[in-house]
Order: C-alpha cells, then structure tokens, then sequence
C-alpha cells in the first residue's frame, strides 16, 4: 500500500514500511554520531566498566548495584539485594540501576562476562528513541524533510540529555518525548483505545526506570483520555477513567513486585531534606552555569543543588523560540489559529506549566536571590519530600520548547529555501554553543583498576563471609581521595562477598541505625564473629579497644586501611604486604590499647582548681567486669577554644586518686550547638579496664589539663564499685 508522506517533502509518496525504515535509520545515524563524540562508542561494548567505575561516583554506584544484584539469589520482591549495602540489602530501584533491565538481564548472569554493563546500550537507546519520536512528530505535523533531519539532531542531543547522562536511568527522555506523540496523534474512534493502550505500556516501562520519569509520564496517561473524552470526543467518560486507573494498578504492581513500595518494614521513600534547595531557578532556561555555552555566562544559583532544574536551552533554541513566538503571536492576531488547535495545545501547555509549577516550589529564586516564598498544602509538602530534585519536573515544558517551537517554524510563510538557511545557521548555532557537553568526557576503556593494590586485598577477602567497613553505611572513609566506597564495593565484588557500605538514593534509615547500634555493643563486650573483616582507619580505632585491650584479634594494614579480625592462622602479614612503616604503625596502635595507664597521684604533686565550672556530659557510661565504657563531652565553661586541652577521668577512694586519660573524639556539634570558636576537641570515647585497681568505691569525676599547667576538675554523680 502507497502512502501520502510527508517528511520526504508534501509531493512524496512512499510505502509506510520503507518510511519506518527511514525514521529508524536516520535515528540509528543520529543516536550513534551522538554517542561518538559524546561518549565514544566504546562505552556501549557490555564488557567495558572501566569507563563507569572511573567516574566516581554515580556511574559506579550504577553499575556496582547492577552487578552486587545479578549475583544474589532470586527473592521477593524480585528487585532486592542483600549483598551490597549489608546486611540490611537495598532495591535496584534506590541505587538506579535500571530495575527493567537488571530483571531482563539478571536470569542470564551465569552466561554474561563478569564486567557486563549494560548502561552503554542504554545510553544509546536513549538517544536513539528520542529520535525516533520526534521524526514521528514532525512527521504527523508534515514538517519539511530538511527541517526534520536537522531539528532531530538538535532533540536527539539536547543539553539536558546530555548533562543528565550521569544518571542513565534519568536519560529516558524519550519516554517525555513519546508521551508528547501519543498526545498529539490525532485520535478517532478505531485508533483510540490502541493509543491509549500504548500509552500506559510507556507508564509502566518508566515505573521500572525511574520514579521521576514516571510521574511525568502518567500526567500524560491522564490528559491523553481526558482530550480523546473532552476534545476530540472518541472515548466514553467510562473509558476516560479506565484507562488511568488501569494506567495507576499496573505502576503499583510492578513497584510492589519490585520492591520499590513495601508494605512491612519497607524503606522510607521520603527525603528528610525540603525539595526547595533542588528546585528549578527562573533562569534556567538561559543558565549555562558557564560550562556550557561559548557565550552565556553563569547566572548564579540560590543553592548549588538548582544544578537538578538545568533547563539551558542552548543559543540555537533561544533565537529560534523568540522568532516562532513571535510568530505564534501573529497567528493568533490574525485569527488563523483553529478553536480546536488551541484547547489541543492549551491543555497540554496547561499541563507542563503545572508540572513546571512544582519544579518552581513554594520559594521562587532568580539567579542568587530568592524572589519570594509562600506556604504550600499538606499534600504537596508530602509529595515535595518524596520527589525532592524538583526542577527534573521541568523537562515536559523544556521538550515542549523544542518541539514546539520547530513546528511553528515550519509554518513560517517564506522562501524554503531561505527557512532552510535559516535553520542551518540555528542548528549550527546550537551545537557550537553547547559543544561543551558533547567533549567534555574522555572515557577509559580496558580493565578497571582501583588506587589498591587489588589482588591483595580480593585473596584477604576471600577468606571471610562478610566484610564491614566500620562504620557501617558510609561513603567517605580514606582522606586520600573521596567515595573510597566504590573501590571498597568493587573489591568486595570481586571477592564475591557482602559488604556494608554503598550509596543508595533511600535507605531504612532506622534498621540502619540499630545494626550499628547494636554492633557497637558487641565490639565493647568483646565479641566479634570469627567469619566477619572489619576495615576502618585510625580515626574509628577506639570501637575497637576492647578487642585489641585482650589480644583477640588480629590487626593489620594495607592501603592506609586497618584490617580486623578474629586470630586466623590462615592469614599474616604476608598477605597484606606490610613493611617496616606498617608494622611500627600496628605496634604502636597495639601498645596504646595494651598498655593504658592508670596513674595514681599523689596529693602534694596534684592541685586541682574546682572553682571554674566545667560543662560536660555523658551520652553513657558502664560499668561492668571491672571495664568501664564511656562516652561523652567536657570544656571549661566561658572559653572559645579548647584546641590544646587535654580530658581525663578521675577515680577518687578515699585519699587515693587515680587518672587516666581518655581518647579524644571530635564533636563539631558542641562547637555548633554552644556557638563557639572551636570546641570540637571536647568529645571522648574511651573503655577504661580497672582490674589493676584495689577493691572498694570509686567516686568518677572528670579533669581538663590545659597548657598552662592549670588541671579543672569537677566531680560527677557517678560511682563504681571494684570487687
């Protein structure tokens, strides 16, 4: 069958099936030259992660959820993972992973290469159906031929695409682009219910990408009925509810089947943060935020976090809107707008301008200065929280911009040949202002290899079922470089083993905080699992001083990283390669825990000052088996700085005093809370064994020594009874 069509010109006709030919091979064109120079083709080779463990941190972070998740074992919800973010497991959804297609990909794991990736393919898929839907729509719109070719490329590479690459599961745009298709074909009473069918298919598949993108693309799934019902009158009210309800059902099952939605113990899918600090500013249509553009500078942001409403339009897409708005404005003058095409496109502009609204929130920033706030409903807080990156919710309106406005230019009534020329110029525009994005990315290929000595620390690994990175649920552990969680991650991995730490966008913040709890507990009691390696540094040592006081465990170091354990024959030294430094190093951290003083003082050697109050606290203190642990807080009262002092605690028996100094802890909070210089040095954490101590009561008090000589002392309420 011949049809009448119009990309290849209005006089073209061709066959439907050589014409989808055509949309998707100049798509494929346009997705792979995209990816070329954007990326470098390399990055869509699934054995290829070098390239996405380089990039700290997101990337990583991707990929280490995909390849933590293939590994374990199926359990319900299908989308859950124990081994990563131990022992508490997270969701594929909260480390954006994909959730589609580590499901697709997941049963096949036996068979993949150990690096697999497939966030390389994505990418493309990405570029590429973007492409393909605006071909479609330019195509339904009988858009010029030239103008179709050109206009894709500036679509299919569009700043905002490219600047959220970082987060694949963010690059879906096409799913934006697709709803905007289904939303303008003109429907009738045969193809309605097919376009609303296809319509909730692309709901569901966003519901398995990202929850972003999914609230985004069922306010289409709402407004398609509502204008078949309203406007175009091809469906019953019956259906007009139908098909969003069915659209909502479908969404919630795959969310539960995933894991996203828990009904017992679930995670807590708010933020604790208000989603005002990620919202959109009033300039970011223009905000190059001077990296990304030859010509616009940086406008200047309220918060740094804006970064999540980049809108920038580009050079080529400013002048170009400008003239199809003024143009619009022409039309309308004239009247040669139809009714009809006004409540088509007004309802669907209606509908970006809410979800623009929302990206906007309740405090209304232009540049560095906010402009104005106001309250919001309950309801909208709520979901604020929820979907706290905000200005993500301006993407409809910013495809809606290029669409748009490459539609109105088509009907601009001059010379072709002239609006080809024209739009060239745009186009080239365009890319050279927004180059920047397409070269700002030099990614490695080959095998990935972290700052640690690898091999090393996958043979150690090896020899245990789980590993803890104390403390648990970190990302910043080493202050030789940042997100040391994802080398950690990788190792753990390649080991084939759990491990604690891990960045996910939602964690259940409360089983988080009772596993570290009650960790904590057993370390200070002495007990430690005989198939579990601590690695911590020297800041996070004192957790550990009970073990290290009775000789239980082994302590080594690799990397700037202290390795902890349970005494295992099979392991030594040798395998952690230490050297000199590194064995002065531990035999100095085991002589501090070995050898703790308790110094007993004598009266006419030790003044003590009791008239300067001290403020101090203890967040506890125990005593039990001749131990006691204690933790908690102490500075002179009315001083800025007690940077050089020095805490002690006093045990005092009759005319016997004892003294022993106890381990500092930093505490910004009590700078903070007191509002002062710097106190940070007022924290301490020690456990202190007092078997060495004659029988009888004990009175505790706390001494600061300053630099002076001068020792403040002030007694405490507490006691303890050795026996």
């Amino acid at each position: 069958m011949v049809y009448q069509y119009y990309m290849f010109g209005k006089n073209t006709k061709i066959n439907m099936k050589t014409s989808k030919y055509l949309i998707f091979g100049f798509s494929l064109i346009v997705a792979v030259l995209t990816i070329h120079f954007s990326y470098g083709l390399a990055v869509i080779n699934p054995t290829n992660i070098n390239w996405l463990m380089s990039v700290h941190h997101d990337w990583g972070t991707h990929y280490l959820g995909w390849a933590f998740y293939r590994y374990d074992p199926w359990s319900f919800p299908f989308g859950y993972t124990s081994s990563y973010n131990y022992p508490l497991g997270t969701n594929v959804g909260f480390t954006d992973t994909i959730p589609l297609l580590a499901l697709i990909f997941k049963p096949f794991s036996a068979i993949l290469s150990d690096d697999f990736q497939f966030f390389g393919i994505w990418l493309f898929l990405c570029h590429f159906l973007t492409a393909v839907y605006s071909l479609k729509i330019f195509n339904l719109h009988k858009v010029n031929r030239w103008f179709s070719f050109l206009a894709v490329i500036l679509i299919a590479a569009n700043p905002v695409l490219l600047f959220r690459c970082i987060h694949p599961a963010l690059s879906a745009h096409f799913l934006i682009v697709a709803s905007i298709y289904y939303y303008l074909k003109p429907s009738n009473y045969q193809n309605s219910k097919l376009i609303n069918y296809k319509q909730i298919i692309l709901f569901f598949i966003a519901g398995t990408v990202n929850p972003y993108l999914s609230v985004m693309v069922f306010s289409f799934n709402f407004i398609i009925p509502l204008k078949h019902y309203l406007i175009e009158k091809t469906i019953s009210f019956k259906q007009c509810v139908f098909y969003p309800t069915l659209s909502l059902m479908l969404f919630g099952l795959s969310w539960v089947l995933i894991g996203i939605i828990e009904f017992k113990n679930g995670t807590n899918v708010a933020s604790s943060e208000p989603f005002s600090v990620y919202s959109l500013n009033l300039n970011s249509f223009f905000d190059s935020y001077g990296f990304y553009s030859k010509l616009i500078p940086d406008l200047g942001k309220v918060d740094p976090r804006q970064y999540e409403g980049f809108a920038y339009l580009g050079l080529g897409i400013i002048l170009l809107s400008f003239l199809s708005f003024i143009y619009s404005i022409f039309l309308f003058s004239k009247k040669r707008i139809s009714l009809l095409r006004i409540k088509k496109w007004g309802l669907l502009l209606i509908l970006c301008l809410v979800l623009c609204l929302f990206a906007l929130t309740n405090v209304i920033s232009l540049n560095d200065k906010i402009i104005t706030t106001f309250p919001l409903p309950k309801i909208i807080e709520k979901l604020g929280f929820i979907f706290r990156a905000s200005g993500r919710f301006v993407w409809p309106l910013y495809y809606l911009i290029f669409i748009g406005s490459i539609l109105m230019f088509n009907k601009i009534k001059i010379n072709t040949n002239l609006k080809i020329i024209v739009f060239l110029i745009i186009t080239v525009l365009q890319l050279w202002d927004t180059q920047e994005l397409f070269l700002r990315w030099k990614l490695p290929e080959g095998e990935y290899k972290t700052p640690l000595k690898d091999k090393n620390w996958i043979n150690v690994m090896e020899h245990f079922d789980n590993i803890i990175v104390y403390p648990p649920f970190d990302y910043n552990y080493n202050i030789n470089y940042t997100n040391d969680y994802q080398d950690l991650c990788f190792l753990a991995l390649k080991a084939k083993k759990p491990i604690s730490n891990g960045y996910v966008a939602r964690a259940n913040i409360k089983k988080g905080q009772e596993f570290s709890s009650n960790l904590l507990i057993e370390l200070k009691k002495g007990i430690i699992n005989s198939r579990r390696l601590f690695i911590t540094t020297k800041k996070h040592l004192n957790a550990f001083d009970v073990l290290l006081k009775k000789e239980i465990v082994d302590v080594h170091l690799m990397d700037n990283y202290i390795f902890i354990y349970k005494k295992n024959e099979k392991l030594s030294s040798r395998n952690f390669h230490e050297n000199f430094i590194t064995k002065t190093f531990l035999d100095s951290v085991k002589l501090h825990f070995k050898n703790q003083k308790i110094i007993q003082l004598e009266p006419i050697d030790y003044k003590l000052t009791a008239n300067k109050p001290i403020n101090y606290f203890f967040d506890s203190f125990n005593f039990e088996n001749n131990i006691i642990k204690t933790r908690g807080w102490a500075f002179v009262d009315g001083i800025n700085n007690n940077k050089n002092d020095s805490i002690y605690l006093l045990l005092q028996n009759n005319d016997l005093k004892f003294e022993i100094k106890l381990n500092t802890e930093e505490r910004t909070d009590i700078t903070t809370h007191f509002k002062k210089e710097n106190l940070n040095n007022s924290g301490f954490n020690s456990v202190i064994f007092t078997s060495n101590l004659s029988k009888g009561t004990y009175l505790v008090g706390l001494v600061i020594k300053k630099t002076n000589g001068e020792n403040i002392f002030v007694p405490s309420k507490r006691k303890i009874i050795i026996n």
